[in-house]
């Protein structure tokens, strides 16, 4: 059918900033050629429909008889693009930049349930309509996809194609009607598509050199939505488009939540009433302690009734005693208002960036991390309270004393609520942004036993687990190509000494000092209750929770998995019983075919909240 354009939106000499966010500067060209030897991953664009997203970066067209593509308002997606038998236009990113060994492409993508319009039968998926193309100026050369993983190439060099329905249907995405998360990346030698984080087509290609459509696709002129073969595709919804140089790895090819951003899934601890209506000084969270030289994180939302600046979060550090114990003291008390009191508040100590014309809209909502800092008898308290707008509200106040050997803090209310994350509420450890406390190639190439995580020392009985969190990726290759767990005498892989007690990978098998768990089910306890059909699949992506916790000579691991599709995996448990001999044990990570990324690793004292 002809293509006919309906309505002209302006034509950009350059993609706007707005619409597409680069790593570099848009428009900033790569080094002469020669001076970026190994292929480095970049996303070039992130097209979002919502947002700082500006509609003029885009052409929209309709097909003969067909509707104009529009942007809309999607239930489980908020604003997408919806082509009704339209489509859209716009400048290739790439060509801004040197494509090396491929290009990648990931979206959200949900078709129509096509019926016939008078019996109102059912119809079949559209496969030969494309989802996307890419093509010259004048349509004379392209490559396009469908949603059969349908690649077809015609260019001046050469023609190609694979997965024509014709010939095969692959079914990669079935069911019409809901969202699919497609990650596509075309190499030197062939091309992958992952659906919803699993593997349809893997498609290696000697016949043919694929180096000439990765080439085509980095510098061809236009990137078309809905169109581009000789079939109109018929009606679909599209969002989140993300385009790359080179390779994504199994980190983008896993299945994000719908969202595009972390849903909430409920591991929250409550503190006060929803409607901000707890009294001052009758709703508190639980005391959490912290013995010698060591800090406490708090991560929390702070809802404030608007009364006035002080019904928000109000922080109260103890010598570690309960309210109601005798001999209870507190050392200071700070509101979020930059004012307090106690035995150790000093007037115009505390230093803060508050604006007091705004403050009180400016905490409703925020997130606050709160680190309190021990050394000695001295401790240093920071506070940075994140508000919805992205400002940073920043206090910072020390004291120093005589302190209790352990000293305590909890938060109070006072027409005031919150929200505090326990997976950001930790004792002597860290939280971490994403990417910035890593193990493992990101293409999860890395070999078993090469690279380990920093190894963590636990002293004695734990009060509350010791907690590694993180994203797993993993090649898929085996149940086992995922993240390992190792329990020392305390000791590092090259210091003198060194013995393991255990050794536990997230397949539900290990080894150590007991022998294996396949063979000593008399010695050692494991229960788990994954589903290994699916299991590879779930565990790219999946964020995990590892804890450890030791009583006596007793071991006990705690796995809590959520897959990156939001599936709550069943735990492991795994308890070595009468088995540890030193006073201290070490944790550390090592990967087999797999990648992590690190979010938090610490003393954990609201575990038993964690729900999903």
């Amino acid at each position: 059918m002809k293509k006919t354009r309906k309505w002209s939106s302006l034509i950009l000499a350059a993609f706007t900033v707005l619409s597409l966010g680069a790593c570099e500067d848009w428009g900033q060209m790569d080094p002469p050629a020669g001076n970026d030897v190994n292929p480095k991953l970049e996303q070039v664009a992130n097209v979002t429909f919502q947002g700082d997203f500006d509609p003029t970066s885009m052409n929209y067209y309709a097909y003969e008889g067909g509707e104009i593509a529009e942007i809309v308002v999607d239930e489980e997606r908020d604003t997408v693009l919806h082509c009704p038998n339209g489509y859209a236009r716009m400048f290739n990113p790439l060509s801004n930049y040197k494509v090396q060994n491929g290009v990648s492409l990931t979206f959200w993508v949900k078709q129509a349930v096509l019926v016939d319009e008078e019996t109102q039968e059912a119809l079949d998926d559209d496969l030969e309509g494309a989802l996307f193309s890419f093509q010259n100026a004048n349509g004379t050369q392209r490559m396009f996809m469908t949603a059969n993983g349908w690649l077809k190439y015609e260019g001046t060099d050469g023609e190609y194609e694979a997965n024509n329905p014709s010939n095969l249907k692959t079914g990669m995405l079935t069911p019409a009607g809901e969202w699919h998360y497609v990650a596509i990346t075309v190499r030197n030698d062939g091309y992958s598509v992952f659906v919803d984080g699993n593997q349809r087509i893997d498609k290696t290609e000697t016949d043919f050199d694929f180096n000439k459509i990765v080439q085509f696709m980095g510098n061809t002129s236009y990137i078309y939505i809905g169109s581009g073969s000789d079939t109109d595709t018929r009606e679909m919804w599209i969002d989140d488009i993300n385009i790359y140089r080179n390779q994504i790895t199994s980190k983008e090819q896993a299945r994000p939540s719908m969202g595009g951003e972390e849903p909430d899934y409920g591991n929250y601890l409550n503190v006060g009433a929803e409607d901000c209506s707890s009294a001052w000084w009758t709703t508190f969270s639980p005391t959490i302690r912290m013995t010698g030289d060591t800090n406490t994180h708090y991560g929390f939302w702070n809802y404030g009734s608007g009364g006035g600046n002080w019904n928000n979060f109000v922080l109260v550090i103890t010598n570690g005693k309960e309210r109601d114990e005798s001999g209870y003291a507190e050392y200071v008390v700070i509101r979020s208002d930059a004012f307090g009191w106690g035995q150790y508040w000093v007037d115009g100590r505390l230093t803060h960036n508050l604006n007091f014309d705004t403050f009180i809209a400016d905490m409703n909502g925020a997130f606050v991390d709160i680190d309190i800092v021990r050394e000695g008898n001295k401790v240093t308290v920071k506070t940075c309270a994140t508000t919805s707008d992205g400002r940073t509200l920043i206090q910072e106040y020390w004291f120093e004393g005589d302190l209790a050997e352990t000293i305590g803090s909890f938060l109070a209310c006072d027409a005031s609520y919150y929200k505090i994350d326990v997976e950001k509420t930790l004792v002597g450890g860290k939280v971490y942004a994403e990417e910035t406390y890593t193990i493992g190639a990101p293409d999860c190439s890395t070999g078993w036993w090469t690279q380990f995580s920093d190894l963590s020392v636990v002293t004695g009985n734990t009060d509350v687990p010791f907690v590694h969190a993180f994203y797993n990726y993993s090649s898929m290759a085996a149940n086992w190509s995922n993240w390992v767990i190792v329990i020392t005498n305390g000791k590092n892989r090259d210091e003198s000494g060194y013995a393991e007690y255990a050794v536990l990978r997230a397949d539900a098998y290990g080894w150590g000092a007991f022998g294996n768990t396949n063979d000593n089910a008399d010695l050692i306890s494991l229960t788990h209750s994954f589903n290994w059909d699916t299991f590879k699949e779930q565990m790219n992506g999946a964020f995990c929770r590892v804890a450890v916790e030791r009583k006596d000579a007793d071991l006990t691991i705690t796995v809590k998995t959520r897959s990156a599709a939001g599936e709550v995996l069943g735990d492991i448990i795994f308890t070595y019983p009468n088995g540890i001999t030193t006073p201290d044990i070490g944790i550390f990570f090592t990967v087999d075919g797999s990648y992590l990324d690190f979010r938090s690793v610490g003393y954990m004292p609201f575990w038993s909240e964690i729900q999903q």
